[in-house]
C-alpha cells in the first residue's frame, strides 16, 4: 500500500494525464554526450519499471583509449539515469565529464536520489531539487510541471508510430515540442508547463535564473538544435525470482525452500491458492551473469528459517540463460506463491485461525484514527476538507472542469483507488463504517461507489457548494 508520502505525487500524475510508472518489456540503455563530445554517459537500467535507481551508469572518454584499445573509463555510478523516448526524462553531462544532472517529472520512490532533479559531481550526489524548488513554482497557485508538453494538441490523429504536425502548428509550437529541455555548452534550458524558462549552470550547480518568459528568449534560442540522448532497448525476460534454478540440479528456489521448511509450495496459478492460509516470502535482488544472486530485500513469515534461505542463496550458483545478452545482470522480484502444510487438516486449521485473526483485525480497523500512518476521515466532511488540503492547484482545476467524476474513480488506479486503499475502504476503517451505516457500499463493487461519492461531492465542494456534505448526509441518514 502506498504511504501518505506518495499521495500528492500520485494525484498529480492522475490529474495531469501523465503516465503511471512505466512498466514495459523493453528496457532502455542510453548514451548521453557532453556538448563538446569528449565524454559519454552510458546508463543501463536493470528492471522494467522506471524511473528508478536500479541500474548502473558509466562515464567514459570518447577520444582516449586504454592499452587494449577500449575507450578509457572515467568513473561509475551505481544507479541508472532512465531515459525513455517520448517521455519526460532528461540527462546532461558536462564538458569536463564530472557533472551530471538528471531531470524528470515523475517520482515514485522515497529518498534523495529520487527527487525530481538530481545533480552529481564525480559520481557523488551533490544537490537535489523538487519541481517547485527548481523552477520557482507554487503548486497551490499554478500548474507545476518541469517540462512543457503540447504534443496532445500538436499532432494529427492518435497514432503512436506516425507523427504529423497539424497545419496550424507554428514554428514556436514545433520548437517547444522538440526542445522543451536541452543542454547548450553546460547551460541547461528547461521550459516548464507555464511556458517559462529556467537556466541551470551545469558546472556551478545552481539555478542562474528562473521564470523567464519563453517569448522573450525564443529569438535567442530558436536555432539551437538540442543534442538528444541515444536510446536503445533490450527485452526484459520476466523471470520471477521464485523460479530461478540451481545450476547443479535444476531445482527451483521455491522447491529448495519448501524442502527445508517441510512445507508444500502453492503456485499463484494453483486452483487452491486462495483456499488456504499461505506463509509468504518477499525476495528481490540482482542476478549476475555468473549465477550469483545479490539480495536487495528478503522478508519472511516467522515459520521460515530466514538465515538458512539467505545462506542458501549466497552459496548457490543459479542458471542465467534468461539474462539478455545486452546486460550482465538483471533485477528480479515477485516471489509469487506461498507455502502450507502437506497435511490438509493442519492447513485447514491454520486457515480458520487466520480468518478469525482477520475478523478481529477488521473490527479493530473500524475504530482507528490512523491506519499505516494515514489519517482516516470519520465522515464525508473530513473527506472533503482532507482532499482540499492535499490537492494542488492543477488537480483541483481538472476536477472542477470535469463533466463527471468517473474518470477519476477507475477500478485500476487514480484518485478513487487511492481513497479506497489508503482511507481503508478496502480492508476496513471507520470511514467504511460511516458509509456502511448508511447502507452504502455493502453490495458488489460497493467500495468503488463509496470513492465515487466522495469524489463527486468534492467536485461540488470545489464549485462552491460548501454544504454539499450536509445535503448528502440529510439524504443518506444513518440507518
Amino acid at each position: 500500500m502506498k504511504k501518505n508520502i506518495y499521495f500528492l505525487l500520485f494525484l498529480t500524475l492522475v490529474f495531469n494525464n501523465l503516465y503511471s510508472q512505466i512498466s514495459t518489456e523493453v528496457v532502455p540503455i542510453s548514451e548521453t554526450f557532453s556538448s563538446n563530445g569528449e565524454f559519454k554517459l552510458l546508463s543501463i537500467s536493470y528492471d522494467e519499471e522506471f524511473p528508478n535507481l536500479r541500474g548502473e551508469s558509466l562515464v567514459s572518454y570518447t577520444q582516449k583509449y586504454d592499452s587494449i584499445g577500449v575507450r578509457k573509463k572515467y568513473y561509475k555510478i551505481k544507479r541508472s539515469f532512465d531515459i525513455y523516448e517520448g517521455n519526460p526524462f532528461f540527462a546532461a553531462l558536462s564538458n569536463d565529464g564530472r557533472k551530471i544532472i538528471y531531470i524528470t517529472n515523475y517520482v515514485y520512490e522515497n529518498g534523495l536520489e529520487n527527487k525530481n532533479v538530481t545533480y552529481y559531481v564525480d559520481g557523488k550526489l551533490e544537490k537535489t531539487y523538487t519541481t517547485e524548488e527548481f523552477i520557482n513554482c507554487d503548486k497551490n497557485k499554478e500548474k507545476c510541471e518541469l517540462f512543457y508538453n503540447n504534443r496532445h494538441q500538436l499532432f494529427e490523429g492518435h497514432s503512436s508510430t506516425i507523427k504529423q504536425y497539424k497545419k496550424t502548428a507554428s514554428e514556436k509550437d514545433i520548437f517547444l515540442n522538440k526542445s522543451f529541455v536541452f543542454n547548450k555548452n553546460d547551460t541547461i534550458y528547461v521550459i516548464d508547463s507555464r511556458k517559462k524558462v529556467t537556466l541551470y549552470d551545469l558546472n556551478k550547480g545552481n539555478v542562474v535564473v528562473s521564470k523567464i518568459e519563453f517569448d522573450s528568449i525564443y529569438p535567442k534560442i530558436r536555432n539551437i538544435e538540442p543534442l538528444k540522448s541515444r536510446v536503445s532497448y533490450y527485452k526484459y525476460p520476466y523471470k520471477y525470482v521464485v523460479d530461478i534454478q540451481n545450476s547443479q540440479n535444476n531445482e527451483k528456489l521455491s522447491e529448495s525452500i519448501g524442502k527445508r521448511a517441510g512445507l508444500k509450495f502453492i503456485s499463484i496459478n494453483d486452483s487452491t491458492f486462495h483456499k488456504y492460509k499461505l506463509f509468504r516470502i518477499e525476495l528481490s535482488g540482482y542476478m549476475n551473469r555468473n549465477g550469483k544472486f545479490e539480495i536487495e530485500n528478503l522478508q519472511t513469515d516467522s515459520i521460515f528459517d530466514r538465515k538458512w534461505i539467505e545462506n542458501y542463496i549466497h552459496s548457490t550458483t543459479f542458471k542465467t540463460d534468461f539474462i539478455p545478452r545486452e546486460v550482465d545482470r538483471i533485477y528480479l522480484k515477485n516471489f509469487f506463491g506461498g507455502y502450507r502444510s502437506y497435511d490438509d487438516k493442519i492447513a485447514e486449521k491454520e486457515t480458520l485461525n487466520e480468518k478469525e485473526r482477520r475478523k478481529e483485525e477488521f473490527k479493530k480497523r473500524l475504530t482507528l484514527e490512523k491506519i499505516d500512518g494515514v489519517y482516516i476521515p470519520k465522515n464525508l466532511y473530513e473527506c472533503l476538507t482532507g482532499l482540499d488540503q492535499i490537492l494542488d492547484f492543477e488537480s483541483k482545476k481538472q476536477l472542477t472542469e470535469a463533466k463527471d467524476s468517473w474518470q477519476f474513480n477507475s477500478h485500476m488506479g487514480g484518485l478513487g483507488m487511492w481513497i479506497r486503499n489508503n482511507w481503508g475502504i478496502n480492508g476496513g476503517s471507520r470511514l467504511l463504517k460511516y458509509f456502511n451505516d448508511r447502507n452504502i457500499g455493502k453490495e458488489m463493487f460497493g467500495n468503488d461507489d463509496i470513492s465515487g461519492i466522495i469524489i463527486t461531492q468534492y467536485i461540488n465542494w470545489l464549485k462552491g457548494d460548501k454544504n454539499a456534505w450536509k445535503k448528502w448526509e440529510k439524504k443518506n441518514p444513518k440507518k
